[in-house]
């Protein structure tokens, strides 16, 4: 009986602890009058939407806007199934998901450039530029050796976006693609650009901003993935990136998606390497 006791007694102990850690968290959130944002998806809109989180959660002590990536899927997923307040996406939404979401409410936030990089052994053995067609027969399998488009003599490592990522369906679009010879698959752009990198004769694409240093863009049918070119339309590798909301944005949730489309909030998608939706 005695043990019988002590453990109830630990038991009531414990949810008492529980309790006090419960009023104690929601003291965190509501009592301090802090209203949570969340914003997921798209990796390629992540830079920009962190960046500007950082700068508006600096300048509003009652609001603090958290933000994760997952792929443009994920971040529509999370708007339809009530999970998120902002989902990201750098592709179209498709007909089947806006049927889900009654009242889509849609914000070009930005535009980016979709490039093509390649290992630095490749682009220094003279592989600086590629056609759309030499592109399509590497993904879909028809040119498997760098040699066949005046390269080295070796295996073209093709580099994946998975399917969930935005890039992946503006890629497969842009390309008149349904399937490719991938070799390996990749979620964010960060991964693509690591096994580009520490790869000697891969290939892959990634956002704009994701390029350079180790990963060198290349040239597609003789134009540069530069802002100046995207702009002026002629770069054909482009789209735009979005937050899609369900339903008209309300308090903290307006605030922040009036920043990021506020000048300064534009200024933000410019300093991370893309081009401003205005």
């Amino acid at each position: 009986m005695k043990m019988q006791k002590k453990s109830k007694m630990m038991v009531i102990g414990m949810i008492g602890i529980l309790l006090v850690a419960s009023v104690l968290m929601a003291g965190c959130t509501e009592d301090d009058g802090v209203n949570e944002v969340t914003v997921t998806g798209s990796s390629t809109n992540l830079p920009i939407a962190q960046m500007c989180a950082e700068e508006f959660n600096s300048e509003h002590d009652n609001i603090r806007v958290s933000v994760s990536g997952g792929g443009s899927g994920y971040g529509i997923s999370a708007i339809i199934e009530g999970t998120a307040d902002i989902g990201m996406s750098s592709r179209d939404i498709r007909q089947s998901e806006r049927d889900q979401i009654p009242d889509l409410v849609e914000y070009t936030i930005g535009i980016d450039g979709l490039a093509i990089i390649v290992s630095k052994p490749v682009y220094n053995a003279g592989i600086t530029g590629l056609t759309t067609q030499q592109v399509i027969d590497i993904y879909s399998g028809q040119t498997n050796n760098w040699n066949e488009i005046g390269g080295p003599d070796e295996d073209i490592y093709v580099v994946e976006r998975a399917e969930t990522s935005g890039t992946y369906g503006s890629f497969m679009d842009m390309m008149g693609l349904e399937e490719t010879a991938a070799h390996s698959t990749q979620l964010e752009n960060s991964d693509v650009r690591r096994t580009v990198t520490t790869s000697d004769y891969a290939i892959g694409y990634v956002g704009m901003a994701y390029t350079g240093g180790d990963a060198p863009a290349v040239s597609l049918d003789g134009v540069e993935p530069t802002v100046a070119n995207v702009q002026a339309g002629h770069y054909s590798l482009q789209r735009n990136l979005y937050f899609y909301l369900n339903g008209e944005p309300t308090g903290a949730v307006k605030e922040y998606v009036d920043f990021v489309m506020s000048s300064r909030g534009q200024e933000i998608v410019a300093e991370v390497g893309f081009i401003p939706a205005h």
